[in-house]
């Protein structure tokens, strides 16, 4: 029989990161800009900030490892003895809750829009309603582009609750507290080879074209990144900080490195990487951790612009492409042209999408927020009108 672990210390730290989120949401709203004014030519193109704008889509492995980060460490608390176990119900209500009615406005309504007349494309419907649209080639950027992370988001919230709730509840019985670290970390290294493993197959076995969409951006194709996430989770969860200012720049000189190597195997033509994105996830989870492993979070992070921006990024995201369409097709944009022109294009977007976010943050996403207050931590509806107890008897003293 294992003796009990010794107690360990809680850990209740929280991370203010939405300001990296919203920072990845506007390079991505930059990039679709850019996009937009391709010609037969990009606009910058055969210059090195034409490369810079073809690398910055890879902000949106920002997202998947901030996921894994902020969603896992509760579960690594848990499982480490450092905080209290997490309801898988209420983790999924809690994803849900936050995610599903902004999602659902979106989809519902660009869909609308793009089919006049009944019955429309009631395929792509059903793919967007059920997050399988990242199995189609010819529909998982349909509708609304940026969908396809969140398709992959929700079957990693799903993965994590599984996961999570297991680990929480077996190695907290391990006694050593270093084979619970070996063993959480042997399991998200498990799922980073799973992934990388895949994209091996895909790439040297199946020999999927590098326009298969649904092959390379599907969840297992996308899991390794989420799971460095995970894997800063578990470090943070620990409570080790870099103290050390030299030490934080050494971490940051690895993030640009990863970054470099990134943009080294980059795939060009019809060509396919299967480690680019791995490379620009580690990237983001070396600059993640020279900010949550620090004593101080920087001050930028707690600024107003980045406080209010990180506040409603989530809608920054999802309606920057429903945007630039509307304000393209009713020749609000100027017209496409080569240049840096394309910048003022973008600061149109970024105006009309900001404040459109701001509207569904309040309207939208806080209404979402407010049905979760209806169920109690274990996810039971709250009962708001109790039976009346009896009253309270009479207090006797001694005189």
């Amino acid at each position: 029989m294992t003796a009990p672990a010794p107690a360990a210390k809680k850990s209740s730290e929280r991370f203010a990161l939405d300001g990296y989120r919203a920072v990845a949401a506007v390079a991505v709203l930059t990039f679709h800009a850019y996009q937009y004014n391709r010609l037969r030519y990009w606009p910058l193109e055969g210059t090195v900030w034409h490369d810079l704008m073809l690398y910055s889509d890879l902000a949106v492995d920002m997202f998947f490892v901030l996921s894994g980060l902020l969603l896992g460490l509760p579960f690594a608390r848990a499982a480490l003895g450092m905080g209290s176990q997490r309801s898988a119900k209420m983790f999924v209500l809690r994803r849900l809750a936050r995610l599903m009615p902004l999602y659902l406005t979106v989809v519902l309504l660009v869909w609308s829009i793009t089919n006049p007349e009944f019955p429309g494309d009631l395929r792509d419907l059903v793919l967007h309603l059920t997050f399988t649209h990242v199995y189609s080639d010819d529909r998982i950027f349909y509708t609304n582009g940026p969908a396809w992370t969140l398709a992959c988001e929700m079957h990693f919230f799903v993965l994590l609750g599984v996961l999570g709730s297991l680990a929480q509840r077996y190695v907290p019985r391990i006694g050593s507290m270093g084979v619970r670290y070996l063993v959480l970390v042997a399991g998200v290294v498990a799922l980073m080879l799973l992934s990388i493993g895949y994209r091996v197959w895909a790439a040297y076995v199946r020999h999927f074209p590098h326009d298969s969409w649904s092959a390379w951006f599907n969840p297992l194709a996308k899991l390794d990144v989420f799971a460095l996430g995970l894997l800063l989770s578990i470090l943070a969860a620990s409570g080790f900080k870099i103290r050390a200012r030299l030490g934080r720049i050494a971490v940051l000189a690895v993030a640009g490195g990863f970054v470099y190597l990134s943009v080294l195997v980059h795939a060009d033509g019809d060509q396919v990487s299967i480690t680019q994105h791995t490379f620009a996830g580690a990237a983001c989870t070396f600059l993640l951790a020279s900010t949550t492993l620090a004593p101080r979070q920087p001050r930028w992070l707690g600024s107003k612009p980045m406080v209010f921006m990180g506040t409603i990024s989530y809608g920054i995201y999802l309606w920057q492409e429903p945007v630039q369409r509307v304000l393209a097709d009713n020749g609000l944009l100027p017209p496409k042209q080569g240049g840096p022109a394309f910048l003022i294009a973008a600061a149109i977007v970024f105006a009309v999408t900001l404040a459109v976010a701001w509207l569904s943050y309040h309207v939208i996403e806080r209404t979402g927020l407010r049905i979760l207050a209806s169920v109690d931590g274990s996810g039971r509806p709250r009962d708001y009108y109790p039976e009346p107890g009896p009253p309270p008897q009479p207090l006797l003293v001694d005189r």
